[in-house]
Parts: C-alpha cells; structure tokens; sequence
C-alpha cells in the first residue's frame, strides 16, 4: 500500500525536512492510521506487508484503523493550511526494524510523486516522534529458512565494520599515567595524589566517595592525602581514578535507555556494590575490593566503544531496547548489530593491555553460569546486576538474586540486601559522582 501526498503535508506540518526526487531506490512505504489518541504512520519495508495486528500489540492501541481515500484527501487539505508544529502530540512515527539496515530512508509516494527521502532518523524533530525497533511487517509470501530462526542476517552487523577499523580508541593521557603508576611496584600515595590532582573533577569524585557513609568515616575527610590514607587505601583510588580518567575516552548520548546518564549510573552503583560485596568474601578467594571496584565500574564498557564508534548503530540499538524492554540485551545486540556489547569491551580492553580479571568480567557478565579463569569478580558482577536491576539501575537479564551465587561466593542474602541497602543511603554522594562522570 502506498502513501498519500497527506504524508508529505504532515512531514511539513511537524517541520520535517525531506528531500524529493525520482528514483528506483527508495526502501520503504508509510501507512497513515488513527484512533482515538491521533495518527500513526506506520513505516516498513516496501516489499513487505503491514502486520496490523503487530502494529497494534507494540502501541497497545487495539482501536487503530486504516483511513479512507476520502479521509486522506481532507486531512491533506486541512494540514497545507496550518502552521508547522514540530511539538504536536498527535502523531506517532512507527519504523520497522527491517529499516535499521538502511542509512537513508525514501518513502514510496506514488509514480507521480516520486518518494521523499526523510532526514536522519536521530534527528530531533523526526525521533520525538517515532517509535523504532517494532517489527510491524514481515516480507509477503516467504519463510524464514529452516536453518536460521527469525529468518535473517543481523540488521546492523557491525563485525566486519568493525574489521574494518585500524585503530579503537586510545587510552587517555590522565589514564596512561595511572597505569604507569599501576605497574611501578614502587610508586606511593604521594605520587597518586600528584597525578590524581591534575584532574579536578576526578579529584572532586575521590573526595566525595571517601566522605561517603559506606566507609563510616568520622569527621569530614578534607585531602586527597587523607582520603587515600585514612579511608580509602592507595589500591582502592588507584582503580577508582583509573576508571573515571577512562570514561574521558568516551562519550554517549543524553537520551534513551542506555543514554549517558543511565550507563554511568549503572556503572557507579554496581563498583560501590561490588566492592562492598568483596569485602564480605572470604580472604581465600583473593578477591581485591580495589579491583572489584574497577571491574563494577567498567564491566559495560563495550556500550561506551559501539556510542563511540558506530553513533547511528547506538541510536537504532537504543530505540529497539525500549520497544523490547522485556528482552535480553544479548540478544538484541545479536540479532541487530551482530556483535554484544561484552565482545566490543573485550577487544578494547584487550587493545589497552588492562588486567585479566577486568578482561574476564567484560567478556562473561551475562553468563550466570560462567565458570574460568576470575570467575569470583565475574560472579560478584552479576549477582551486583541483578540486585540493581530490581531498581532499574543495570542491564540484567533478571531482578531476582541468583543463590547459587550467593552460595558459591559465600554470601547469605542478609548480607546481600544489607550491602544494597547501605549504597542506596549513599545514593546522593553516588548521584555526584554520576553528574561529575557525565559532566
């Protein structure tokens, strides 16, 4: 089914910049539609099929009906003679997520009118309208192989662009420096605070968490000396420091369910709570709370790597996660862009030469059952996950405490909710330490 030239007059009346021309090359056709609640365009594939009933389930609004000729021709009439609105709440733009392979979308007019080529799908004024990651359609007439469920090659594979990349990141100066220091079985406290205080925002982020209540800390901590020597230890900042001057290699949108405010969130929560996890941890594991900080802090950091590298990728993984909010992670990122966020962290963690344990818990932190090399870190990173998810707070695959883990680190749940309860009391000086890292 074609467009009406009344998609184009709402195009304008939301003061969507399109593009008109004539060609064999558009991809996808748009069904205007309404209810009660106003108009939705539903846009897919143009070999494909609208599934109404799809269509439908992902808005939950059963009263969605197709619209007559005569219906179309009154409201183009009515939208040529308004002036734009990019802010109206009436209209909802639902793109298939068959489209997401494609960088530039032309919507099927008819013969005569050739199509309309929309702006880039994260562009402002198109996005706070539309709803990705739905799959409204499915192609008429053919099967998914027998071979392959869901019937088809990553939408967004970004493997071989991945190949394709001579070099991921580098790690910045503030961080190379910690490392130096990391690796010098003879450095002190006296040059961690040198380098530490070069950084004020970093600074200001050890400050505030010595002084925090997780440490019990009487009287107010009120030098990066003392803060190291009194409460924290030159280990803990070491880690600490090493994994906020990382975050300078990278930066995320404000938006969306992994914008980043939500990321960094989740990655300040899960270090305070793994390390106050570890330090409940029998002394023969050899858990080190420093450490376990770092590996709470950057166990997502693949999402930092695919915001950073592949932005328009980000963008379309993001929308899908919130029309598939009940999904895996993994499994989004496996049928959409072909590579996980755990694969990508890996590869850069690999490339800056960084600590097994770290290396262990970014590959395998959504393998409950995960048995190897580190798996007491990778163990206390997801148990952290899944305490944090039932605040919204992690990516997890499920808000309920797994007790084999807590059985094989040797913690009684007691311990594991009394640890969560003490963060959230925390929750101001953490929420700092957010703002500071997204500042």
């Amino acid at each position: 089914m074609s467009t009406h030239n009344v998609f184009h007059a709402v195009l304008d009346y939301l003061a969507i910049e399109t593009q008109t021309g004539e060609t064999n090359d558009h991809c996808a056709e748009a069904v205007l539609l309404k209810d009660d609640q106003g108009f939705v365009v539903a846009v897919f594939p143009e070999n494909n099929q609208l599934d109404l009933s799809a269509l439908k389930a992902a808005l939950h609004r059963d009263a969605l009906r197709f619209l007559s000729t005569e219906d179309l021709d009154a409201l183009c009439s009515y939208f040529q003679k308004q002036p734009a609105n990019p802010g109206s709440n009436g209209f909802k733009f639902v793109f298939d997520e068959a489209l997401a392979e494609h960088e530039h979308i032309g919507v099927n007019l008819d013969q005569e009118a050739g199509f309309l080529q929309l702006p880039a799908l994260n562009s402002q004024n198109l996005s706070r309208h539309a709803l990705f990651g739905s799959q409204i359609s499915s192609i008429q007439h053919q099967r998914p192989p027998a071979d392959k469920p869901g019937g088809s090659a990553p939408k967004l594979d970004i493997r071989e662009q991945l190949n394709n990349i001579h070099s991921l990141p580098v790690m910045p100066d503030m961080a190379l420096r910690i490392m130096e220091l990391r690796n010098n079985p003879d450095a002190n406290i006296d040059q961690l605070v040198e380098v530490v205080s070069l950084d004020a925002a970093l600074s200001a982020q050890v400050m505030r968490y010595s002084n925090s209540a997780l440490f019990g800390q009487r009287g107010k901590v009120k030098t990066l000396n003392d803060a190291i020597f009194r409460v924290l230890g030159y280990e803990n900042v070491l880690h600490m420091a090493l994994g906020a001057a990382m975050a300078k290699a990278f930066k995320l949108p404000e938006n969306g369910p992994l914008s980043s405010d939500t990321y960094w969130q989740n990655a300040t929560y899960s270090a305070s709570l793994v390390q106050r996890l570890s330090r409940e941890l029998d002394k023969s594991l050899g858990v080190k709370p420093g450490l376990a900080y770092l590996c709470g802090l950057l166990h997502n950091i693949g999402y930092l790597v695919l915001g950073t590298l592949f932005p328009s990728e980000y963008f379309w993984f993001n929308k899908v996660l919130s029309a598939k909010k009940d999904s895996p992670v993994i499994e989004i990122e496996q049928r959409l862009l072909g590579i996980t966020h755990t694969e990508l962290g890996k590869q850069l963690m690999q490339f800056w030469h960084m600590p097994e344990e770290i290396i262990s818990v970014i590959a395998h932190h959504h393998q409950v059952e995960y048995e190897g090399n580190n798996d007491h870190y990778v163990k206390l990173v997801i148990l952290a996950d899944q305490i944090l998810k039932s605040h919204n707070k992690s990516d997890a695959d499920t808000d309920e405490v797994s007790e084999t883990l807590c059985k094989q680190l040797g913690l009684s749940d007691e311990t594991v909710y009394e640890a969560m309860d003490e963060i959230l009391q925390c929750g101001e000086e953490l929420d700092g330490m957010v703002r500071s890292m997204t500042a």
